[in-house]
């Protein structure tokens, strides 16, 4: 494939060019299904590969392409020499039990979503005809662990002290809207309309109209006085006036942490402000509207981390 004047394009044996559009994820896929007559399926590794080609692009959150790209790269590294409907149930439950993090310690919640992820290859593997069986449904139901770190006021407020403004305003936006990470740096000034700011969330599309109160204005508008003052595109921007990287972003978080830590702040990430919204809601109805959430079950289950409020019979 080759960017040429703002398209993708695939060159094939015969020289030709193929126009794939200017969308990559799109692109890619395209790219997939042209080239699948390649890959035999023989083993698993050329399973993976073609998972990740033709429908690893079409996910709609950036971050989960990112997130299981590298889940692939270590699934293949394990299984893929192996024919797919070689794969035993054992075989997984020893990976559970074996994954281990960078450090050398267990890695359990990655594990989990690194079978979870090999199950869906599995299923595709059935649709195209390269595998008959999938183990990763005989397992037992895999435990979800849950995280329910919630930051006090004055953690909040301690770690915001250290931060430059630009992180304070991220801090203050994903505190009064609950909106994930990616699209709180992915948010435009096009969004913020005069009834409301208008998102469409990248991990579950749900469509969020949140209320412009004078709260959440004062924050818009310490953005709004951000350098450079052109272009003004992003509501959160780099100091080129471009938009943050997640991996960027993750990098400034991570330097302000550990000065917040040297302070005597326990640690605690950017995703856990999403659920500081949560837990500081009035109602966990509130709260689920807010976070985009189908219904309250995973609200409640995994972002409420102070108990609920609730009244005596009488």
């Amino acid at each position: 494939m080759y960017l040429r004047r703002g398209a993708y394009f695939f060159v094939d044996q015969d020289g030709r060019w193929h126009n794939l559009g200017r969308d990559l994820a799109p692109a890619l896929a395209a790219y997939g299904r042209m080239v699948t007559t390649t890959w035999s399926g023989r083993t698993l590794g050329e399973v993976i590969d073609r998972y990740r080609a033709e429908v690893l692009p079409l996910k709609r959150s950036p971050q989960t392409r990112v997130n299981e790209a590298a889940q692939l790269g270590r699934l293949r590294a394990v299984f893929g020499d192996m024919a797919p409907d070689e794969l035993e149930v054992a075989q997984l439950y020893q990976y559970l039990d074996r994954r281990r993090g960078p450090d050398g310690t267990p890695a359990p919640t990655a594990a989990r979503h690194e079978v979870k992820l090999l199950g869906h290859v599995l299923q595709k593997a059935a649709r195209w005809g390269l595998a008959t069986r999938n183990p990763v449904r005989q397992l037992e139901r895999l435990p979800r662990t849950k995280r329910m770190r919630y930051v006090t006021d004055e953690e909040f407020a301690q770690v915001r002290e250290l931060a430059a403004e630009r992180m304070k305003i991220a801090m203050d936006l994903a505190l009064l809207t609950g909106l994930r990470r990616g699209d709180l740096l992915a948010l435009t000034w096009d969004q913020v309309k005069p009834e409301g700011v208008e998102v469409r969330t990248s991990k579950t599309g749900a469509g969020l109209l949140i209320q412009r109160t004078p709260e959440l204005e004062a924050v818009l508008d310490r953005a709004r006085r951000l350098t450079p003052q052109l272009p003004r595109h992003y509501v959160i921007k780099t100091a080129g006036g471009k938009r943050y990287t997640g991996s960027g972003f993750a990098a400034i978080w991570q330097r302000l942490m550990r000065k917040a830590v040297a302070g005597g702040v326990e640690s605690f990430t950017f995703h856990d402000i999403r659920r500081k919204s949560a837990s500081d809601s009035e109602t966990v109805a509130a709260a689920q509207e807010r976070l985009g959430h189908s219904d309250q079950s995973t609200t409640r289950r995994f972002y409420v981390a102070k108990p609920v409020k609730v009244k005596p019979l009488r």
